[in-house]
């Protein structure tokens, strides 16, 4: 497919938007479910449970012996410091760093699964300019690797923006969202349409690496 001279065009109304904003939400999440396993599974992350817990027991041991030693040796201890309850406290936290691993364990998944509050806020955020336009023609213009996005309301058109096609793509039924690279989450363009074909050709022909998840 020759993508010298390449025109998308698709009526922005309520309706596509609804689909591109679930789309988009849907793209989002999955990479930052991606970057979640990437960084909770990361030997970096791992090691720092492990000196973390290590760090707390010593400090609290320290705080511990600190406390008993003023209780065998009151006329020493500041008085503002209630040495039995500083003991009851740092052994408290002595049992929380030292059970660290377990509760660590019990919260992963959870952690894993971070974000989806965010990736929605964000998908609303990327339609809310074209919502406020909505209903129009979009229109995107294609020259070998750069995309020139222009609204059409009222029988006027206006050029919006002009930029590049690199990085990363993924690819759903009414949007292709943009990314820096594979690891990343935030995103970086979206074009949206009423079908993904024309855009899953161009990224082929370019060798733009991207994911299909229609």
């Amino acid at each position: 497919m020759d993508n010298e001279n390449i025109s998308i065009k698709s009526l922005v109304d309520s309706s596509l938007l609804d689909e591109v904003e679930d789309e988009c939400y849907q793209i989002l999440y999955q990479q930052r479910l991606l970057y979640n396993e990437r960084w909770y599974s990361s030997a970096f992350f791992t090691k720092s449970i492990s000196l973390l817990r290590w760090a707390g027991l010593l400090l609290s041991l320290l705080g511990a012996l600190l406390c008993l030693f003023y209780l065998v040796y009151p006329s020493s201890c500041p008085r503002w410091l209630i040495a039995e309850l500083y003991l009851l406290l740092f052994v408290i936290i002595g049992l929380v760093f030292y059970y660290l691993p377990h509760l660590h364990a019990r919260k992963l998944p959870q952690l894993k699964k971070a974000g989806s509050n965010g990736c929605k806020k964000l998908a609303k955020r990327m339609v809310a300019k074209a919502r406020k336009y909505a209903p129009y023609d979009a229109e995107y213009c294609i020259k070998g690797d750069l995309v020139s996005y222009f609204r059409g309301k009222d029988k006027q058109w206006q050029q919006l923006w002009s930029r590049r096609l690199k990085g990363y793509a993924v690819i759903s039924e009414h949007a292709t969202v943009f990314f820096r690279k594979p690891t990343s989450i935030q995103p970086t363009m979206l074009i949206l349409y009423d079908s993904h074909d024309v855009t899953e050709s161009v990224l082929m022909e370019l060798g733009l690496p991207y994911k299909m998840i229609v």
